[in-house]
C-alpha cells in the first residue's frame, strides 16, 4: 500500500507540472536538438558543398536554430531548381518541428536480422566485429515524447525496447554473431529476459537556447569532424555519452563546451601482474568510486570568403580515485595544457581544415595530437637522450567531390587516415597508487579509452564495454577509404564502399611505457608482439602477434522512405582479414554480412 501511494503522489506531481506548463506553449521553439545522423544536416552540407562553401560546424548534435543559421548562410536565388526543393523542405521541417504542441509523442518498430557466412570463427563474433557500427542498430521499440516548452526550452526521452551490446548465457558469455542469424527482437531465439538493454533510454535530455546558443544535458550521440572512417576527438561510434554540452554559434563562428563523464577505471580494472581484466563488475549492487570525464573545449571559424573552414579542439581525460574535482579543469577559457596536472588528467589538442576551392569539391584533413616531443625534451629513437615519451600522433586527409544529378545528389570520397602505436594510450603514474613511473599489468592509465556501463542478466550482472574515445580504430593503424553514394533527400539512397586497413599489433589494453631503454621507439604499422611491454588483458596472446593485420570490406547499402511512416534498409560487406588478431598461423578469414531492416514510425 505504501508504494501505490508513492506512486499516486508521483502520478499527481506529473499532472500539475502539465497543467502548470502547458500555457507556455510557444509556435517559436527552434531547441530542437537533431542528432548526428539527422538527414537535414547532411543535405545541407550536401548543398554547401555543391555552391563552393566551407562546411557548416561539423560538432553534433545540433539545436534547430542552428541548422536555421546553416540554411540562412547558402545563397537561395543561385540554388537550382532541385536545390532549392531540398531547401525549402528543411525549412518546412524545421518550422514545423518549431511549432508543434507543448507534448507531443510518437512510436516507431524496427525489425532488423543481422545474416552472416561464417560464424563460427572468433574474429566475427561481437559487435564489434561486425561493420556496421553497434551505434547505428535500432532498437525493436521505441517510445519517444518531446517537449517544447515556451521558445526557448525542448525535452526528448525515448523509451527503447532491445537487446544489449554483450550477451551472456548460464555457462559464460554469449557473443552476438555465433550463429548465422541474429535478430533486434527481444524475447526471438536466445533474446530472452537476460538479454534485454537496460542502459534505455539510450536518448534522452533537456535542452534550452536562443537565436545563437544552445545547451544540452543528458545522454546522446556526440561527433567532432567531417571524417568518413572516423574523427580523432570524438567517434560516432559511442552509442551514448552522459554529457552537458554548451554552444554559441553565429553564421562565421561556434563555441562548444563539453563534459561527458564514464565510469571510473578502478571499478573494472583489477590491479596486479597477471590478472587479466574483462572489463566485467561486481553487479548493480557494488560500490562506484570516482571520477571519470572527457572535458572540452572546441573553436570553428568559416574564414576567406566562406571558402576555408578551421576548427581547433583541445581537451583533458580527468580523473579522480576519490570523486574530489579540480574545478580547474572546467574552465570553459583555459588553455588545459597548461594546468600541470599530471596526475588528474590526460590532455589532448585537435586541429581540423576544409576548403572547398571549386563548386562541389571539398578537401579537408585532421591532425590529434596526444603525445608531442618539445624541444629540449628527451627524442625518441635517440637513445643518448635518455627515456623519451613516445609520440602519440593521428593525421587524416580526404577528399569529397558532389554535384546534382537528376532528382538526386551524388558524391564520391576517398580518405586516409594513419595512427602512432601510442595514441590515446598512457602510463599510470601517480594515479594508480604506484610509486614510481613504472607501468605493471592490470593498472589503469589517465588515457582515451573509455568505457560504456551495461547491464544484463536482468540486471543482475555489470559489464564495461571498452571503446576509443575518438578514431574507433585506435593507434597503430593505416585506413584508406573509398565511397560512392547517391541519394534523393527524404526518398531514398544508396552507396557503394570499399574500404582496407593495415592493423599493427597495438590494441586498447597495450601498456604505455616509456622509450629508448629496454624498448624502442615504434613506427606504425607493428609486427613484433614484444614491442609492447605489456597488455591489461593478461591472458591474452599478444607476445605472440608476429604480423600486421590486413582487412578488406566492399560493401553496399541501401535505404527507401516509402511514406506514411514505413522505411527500409538493407547492408551487405563482405569481409577478408589476413593475419587475425595479428598472427600469421591465424589465416585469412572470410565472412560475408547481411543487415536487412524494416520499420514503421507513428
Amino acid at each position: 500500500m505504501e508504494r501505490e501511494h508513492v506512486m499516486s503522489k508521483k502520478l499527481l506531481v506529473v499532472v500539475l507540472l502539465l497543467v502548470v506548463l502547458y500555457p507556455l506553449a510557444s509556435k517559436d521553439n527552434y531547441q530542437k536538438i537533431y542528432p548526428i545522423d539527422d538527414p537535414s544536416y547532411r543535405t545541407i552540407v550536401d548543398l554547401y558543398r555543391m555552391e563552393g562553401l566551407a562546411l557548416p560546424s561539423t560538432s553534433g548534435p545540433y539545436s534547430g536554430a542552428e541548422l536555421s543559421a546553416m540554411l540562412d548562410r547558402l545563397p537561395y536565388d543561385a540554388l537550382s531548381p532541385e536545390a532549392k526543393g531540398w531547401y525549402d523542405a528543411i525549412r518546412e521541417r524545421l518550422d514545423g518541428n518549431a511549432g508543434k504542441k507543448p507534448f507531443t509523442g510518437g512510436l516507431s518498430v524496427n525489425e532488423e536480422a543481422y545474416i552472416q557466412s561464417n560464424p563460427s570463427s572468433r574474429f566475427f563474433q561481437g559487435w564489434d566485429n561486425w561493420n556496421r557500427k553497434w551505434a547505428e542498430a535500432k532498437p525493436f521499440l521505441s517510445l519517444y515524447s518531446e517537449e517544447h516548452i515556451g521558445s526557448s526550452l525542448y525535452g526528448y526521452f525515448n523509451l527503447s525496447l532491445g537487446v544489449t551490446k554483450t550477451h551472456w548465457s548460464e555457462s559464460g558469455d554469449r557473443y552476438f554473431g555465433d550463429r548465422w542469424l541474429w535478430t533486434n527482437t527481444p524475447f526471438l531465439m536466445d533474446n530472452d529476459m537476460k538479454q534485454l538493454d537496460f542502459n534505455m533510454p539510450i536518448r534522452a535530455f533537456v535542452a534550452g537556447g536562443g537565436k545563437h546558443w544552445s545547451f544540452q544535458v543528458g545522454r546522446d550521440r556526440l561527433s567532432w569532424g567531417n571524417g568518413t572512417t572516423g574523427n580523432f576527438v570524438l567517434g560516432d561510434h559511442i552509442k551514448y555519452h552522459n554529457m552537458a554540452r554548451v554552444a554559441a554559434f553565429d553564421g562565421d563562428f561556434k563555441y562548444t563546451f563539453l563534459v561527458s563523464a564514464f565510469p571510473h577505471p578502478q571499478n573494472y580494472y583489477t590491479s596486479g601482474v597477471g590478472v587479466e581484466t574483462k572489463g566485467k563488475g561486481g553487479g548493480q549492487s557494488t560500490y562506484l568510486n570516482g571520477i571519470s570525464a572527457f572535458i572540452a573545449h572546441r573553436l570553428e571559424w568559416r574564414t576567406f570568403w566562406d571558402h576555408v573552414g578551421i576548427s581547433v579542439s583541445e581537451g583533458v581525460m580527468y580523473m579522480s580515485k576519490d570523486n574530489k574535482i579540480d574545478l580547474m579543469a572546467f574552465a570553459p577559457a583555459m588553455l588545459y595544457h597548461d594546468n600541470y596536472t599530471r596526475s588528474l588528467t590526460n590532455s589532448i589538442l585537435g586541429l581540423e581544415m576544409d576548403y572547398t576551392p571549386l563548386r562541389g569539391w571539398n578537401i579537408y584533413g585532421q591532425m590529434v595530437v596526444d603525445e608531442f616531443v618539445l624541444p629540449g625534451e628527451p627524442v625518441p629513437g635517440n637513445v643518448s637522450s635518455g627515456l623519451a615519451e613516445p609520440n602519440g600522433l593521428g593525421f587524416l586527409a580526404g577528399s569529397t567531390y558532389t554535384m546534382k544529378l537528376g532528382k538526386g545528389i551524388f558524391s564520391v570520397n576517398g580518405e586516409y587516415a594513419q595512427t602512432d602505436p601510442y595514441l590515446y594510450l598512457r602510463d599510470g603514474d601517480l594515479q594508480s597508487g604506484t610509486t614510481s613511473r613504472t607501468q605493471e599489468v592490470g593498472q589503469y592509465g589517465i588515457n582515451y579509452v573509455v568505457a560504456v556501463r551495461e547491464m544484463t542478466q536482468s540486471g543482475g550482472q555489470e559489464y564495461y564495454d571498452e571503446q576509443f574515445l575518438g578514431y574507433k580504430y585506435g593507434g597503430d593503424a593505416q585506413v584508406a577509404n573509398l565511397r560512392v553514394s547517391y541519394a534523393v533527400p527524404s526518398r531514398w539512397s544508396v552507396s557503394g564502399n570499399l574500404f582496407f586497413m593495415n592493423h599493427g599489433t597495438f590494441d586498447k589494453w597495450t601498456v604505455w611505457t616509456q622509450v629508448n631503454g629496454a624498448y624502442s621507439n615504434v613506427t606504425t604499422p607493428t609486427s613484433n608482439g614484444s614491442d609492447q611491454k605489456g597488455n591489461q588483458k593478461a591472458g591474452s596472446d599478444y607476445a605472440s602477434r608476429d604480423s600486421v593485420s590486413h582487412t578488406l570490406i566492399a560493401g553496399v547499402n541501401g535505404a527507401m522512405e516509402f511514406g506514411h511512416g514505413f522505411s527500409a534498409m538493407a547492408q551487405c560487406d563482405y569481409i577478408m582479414i589476413v593475419n587475425p588478431g595479428n598472427i600469421s598461423s591465424n589465416g585469412t578469414v572470410h565472412d560475408v554480412q547481411l543487415t536487412i531492416g524494416v520499420g514503421y514510425t507513428l
